[in-house]
């Protein structure tokens, strides 16, 4: 076993050589240093325990005391004085001394404070562990919130756990209710930013006029109503993570604004003519397809390129079917908590069922599900019975009786229609969705959900 480490600090020759035998005759191994500067040069992450004469020329030991606090913060530090007063005691524990020898002492006097200054260092080590451990663990718990073990899932986590550590925008893409904000999250929970704000905004639900206030913020009198200064999001979110939801759904004009945050690191609150500086990562999320949005003049190219750095697809439920079973496990185990219910089992024919119905709600369409079926139902067992006539329904001929009916892909169809009307249209987008009777965002989403272009 390696010997602990011991940096002994004493411009006093007799004593430095006194003080360091006895040390070493206690199997310690001991580097003198004859000043605080040359202590300091000597000081590593090795140096378990310091101890240093308090008063010495150049730098004294209250200030190699301080210097070893921010560089080693771990090492333990005993002070040495000749002439000990109560201000001079109370100075060496305010700046994190372990204790304090006052000459003459004693071989017996030394190794005893030694020895609880090192068994101090040792507990003080085990507490970091344990709690960088559980910190590990707590961030980890986000990444298990995401559950699945297909492929694509595994993919997405090690990406999450690539990029947390970095500063770089990140979109995440994927079909609503894929859990896109619990990736956000996890990449947020495991990079260094853990323990400052996580701020989400939805573009969806604030109106387009009171965007920029609620990204930016706004000075008193900026318009009417602002009856008082109010910061926004971005200056909330300072040194943390902003979530931008549905970022397609920004209008044109904020989307040059936000660019020019993400390429400057300011901000200009609305009626203010002063920029302030932020320290925020952006994270993006969407569920349309942003580059048939800037082929149709809908979305800035540049905005696009400086938030795609790094992109997360997160696989609509259809993709992983081979994850229902873990999926119905989980979000059973956590209805039943949060509903104080007992945890039913689940009949075999009701997972094929579900893994046989196309999810177009995803993830979230499957939790309400069960959350219905716990509720009203609360039996010992979830049979394909208690299951929504719609996910009934994709049982084969085989499994119900009366006259065999054709099976019908309703994905398939719903494709097969927008592929016809793009053709009819030549592909204008715009007259095909007054063709289909739908949104040109609702069409956007459609063709992302079935890779059309």
């Amino acid at each position: 076993m390696p010997r602990a480490t011991i940096l002994l600090a004493e411009d006093d020759t007799s004593v430095l050589q006194a003080i360091g035998d006895v040390l070493h005759e206690a199997g310690y191994e001991v580097l003198r240093a004859p000043a605080g500067r040359e202590a300091l040069l000597m000081l590593s992450d090795k140096v378990q325990l310091l101890i240093t004469d308090l008063w010495m020329p150049g730098m004294d030991g209250l200030a190699l005391l301080a210097e070893t606090k921010q560089r080693q913060p771990l090492t333990e530090v005993i002070l040495i004085t000749g002439n000990a007063t109560v201000p001079s005691a109370i100075s060496a524990m305010k700046a994190g001394a372990f204790d304090y020898l006052t000459k003459p002492f004693t071989p017996p006097d030394l190794m005893d404070v030694v020895g609880r200054a090192m068994e101090h260092r040792r507990m003080r080590e085990e507490i970091t562990r344990w709690r960088a451990g559980e910190e590990a663990d707590a961030a980890e718990s986000q990444i298990r919130n995401l559950i699945g073990k297909s492929p694509s899932m595994e993919v997405v986590y090690d990406t999450i756990r690539r990029v947390a550590t970095f500063k770089s925008t990140v979109l995440v893409t994927g079909e609503s209710g894929t859990g896109k904000e619990m990736v956000v999250r996890a990449i947020h929970e495991l990079s260094p930013r853990k323990n400052s704000p996580f701020i989400a905004i939805n573009c969806a639900a604030v109106p387009s006029n009171l965007m920029e206030s609620e990204l930016f913020g706004h000075e008193r009198g900026a318009f009417t109503g602002a009856a008082s200064k109010t910061i926004g999001y971005f200056e909330a979110a300072n040194h943390g993570t902003l979530f931008i939801d549905e970022v397609g759904e920004l209008d044109v004009n904020l989307q040059a604004k936000l660019l020019r945050v993400l390429e400057t690191g300011t901000i200009t609150p609305v009626g203010s003519a002063k920029e302030k500086s932020i320290d925020v990562r952006v994270i993006a999320a969407t569920n349309t397809d942003l580059q048939m949005a800037v082929d149709d003049k809908l979305f800035r190219p540049d905005l696009f390129y400086r938030l795609n750095v790094v992109r997360i697809d997160m696989p609509p439920l259809r993709e992983r079917l081979e994850d229902i079973p873990l999926l119905v496990r989980d979000l059973l185990e956590r209805l039943c908590v949060e509903h104080k219910l007992p945890m039913p089992d689940v009949e075999d024919k009701a997972i094929e069922a579900m893994q046989r119905y196309r999810w177009p709600g995803n993830v979230r369409e499957l939790r309400n599900m069960l959350e219905s079926v716990l509720i009203l139902g609360q039996k010992p067992v979830i049979t394909e019975v208690d299951l929504p006539e719609s996910i009934r329904r994709t049982l084969t001929t085989a499994d119900v009786s009366g006259p065999a009916i054709p099976n019908i892909d309703l994905d398939v169809a719903e494709k097969n229609t927008i592929e016809r009307a793009l053709r009819q249209t030549h592909g204008d987008r715009n007259r095909a969705a007054q063709l289909l009777n739908v949104s040109v965002r609702t069409l956007y989403r459609k063709m992302a959900r079935y890779g059309l272009r």
